[in-house]
């Protein structure tokens, strides 16, 4: 009398039959005919033909180079460029706009300030997939001075309330951390001591201390190039005290750029290299600061579909009147252009 085989081995070899009788091509996207730049620095290849198997990309040849598994989902992308998706390093994500990053080919983005509830819930449901969206890495609220810029930042005096925001960010989950303008070197001690022992990485935006103090502690990215002009000026204390209020202190030192001499700005560059910080310059930024007395800049291409209430990008009325931007104020921050490029070239 033979013996039959346990019930849960026949499921097993039914299963592996079952699936020896998929098509080949079941889980496949063939992306035909188009330009491919693939970041690697080579010339850009005509005609590509990619095969993404379950969400990675399997090959990569020329049309009718290698065979489409039959039953693929055939796209064609003739006359359209396929590029890497890319990554906003520096963000402020708001849930209307998650969209809008992947229609300009933004597929990571890193949120570097938001109240820290929302902006985790946010970020769940775009790593999860139920938003459409980028995958997003997030600080949530910022860690500041006192009294803190904005209200969602926690502003910390001492160096156990350092210890206790850093402490606050880590039991909710946040990716790493953000400092602050008014975050001062005696501050910044214990806070990086602390987010080590809790392996967070800190991302700062500078203003009362200087890039290369703060590179040498141990942040590992520097916003906006803040605090490298504090780190070139032969007198850093007026730039440190005008960010006692927030306006005052980025009108200052935006305009201080100009001041620098090449010779300099070389030399800072090379010292920041050094000590292997990143540089997040957000070039698009100063640039966009140096226009905003230009009438046409709300109606241009692209705002379009910008809701009403996304004040963030609409209130350029608001923000001329709370920092009191004249028209040599813009002409300060165009001729600050010049040296943020050669900074960011020499680094």
């Amino acid at each position: 009398m033979t013996a039959r085989p346990p019930l849960h081995l026949t499921a097993a070899v039914m299963l592996v039959a079952l699936a020896g009788c998929g098509k080949p091509g079941e889980g496949v996207i063939a992306l035909e005919g188009a330009t491919l730049i693939d970041g690697a620095g080579g010339a850009p290849k005509a005609d590509a033909l990619i095969l993404i198997r379950n969400g990675h990309i399997e090959a990569v040849a020329r049309v009718n180079e290698i065979r489409i598994p039959q039953g693929a989902r055939r796209i064609d992308l003739v006359g359209k460029t396929v590029v890497p998706g890319l990554i906003d390093a520096h963000a402020h994500v708001e849930r209307w706009a998650a969209p809008r990053y992947l229609a300009w080919g933004v597929t990571t983005v890193r949120d570097l300030h938001g109240p820290t509830d929302s902006a985790l819930a946010l970020r769940n449901d775009l790593n999860l997939g139920a938003v459409i969206g980028p995958r997003m890495f997030t600080a949530g609220a910022m860690i500041d001075g006192v009294p803190a810029t904005y209200p969602t930042a926690t502003g910390v005096a001492t160096a156990a309330e350092a210890r206790r925001a850093v402490d606050q960010r880590a039991v909710a989950g946040v990716d790493y951390l953000k400092i602050y303008t008014k975050i001062t070197p005696a501050l910044l001690r214990p806070l990086l001591d602390e987010a080590k022992n809790l392996r967070l990485r800190v991302a700062a935006h500078l203003g009362r201390t200087d890039a290369l103090t703060a590179a040498r502690a141990g942040v590992v990215s520097l916003e906006h190039m803040a605090g490298v002009v504090q780190a070139a000026a032969r007198n850093s204390g007026a730039y440190m005290r005008a960010h006692d209020l927030f306006l005052a202190g980025w009108t200052t030192e935006e305009q201080g750029w100009a001041a620098l001499d090449s010779a300099t700005l070389a030399r800072t560059a090379r010292t920041l290299a050094q000590t292997r910080v990143a540089i997040v310059p957000t070039l698009i930024l100063h640039e966009m600061l140096s226009r905003l007395d230009n009438p046409v800049l709300l109606t241009r291409p692209g705002m379009e579909d910008v809701p009403a209430e996304a004040h963030s990008v609409r209130d350029v009325a608001g923000l001329l009147r709370r920092s009191g931007w004249r028209p040599r104020d813009f002409a300060a921050f165009r001729r600050s252009r010049t040296r943020q490029y050669q900074f960011v070239r020499e680094f």
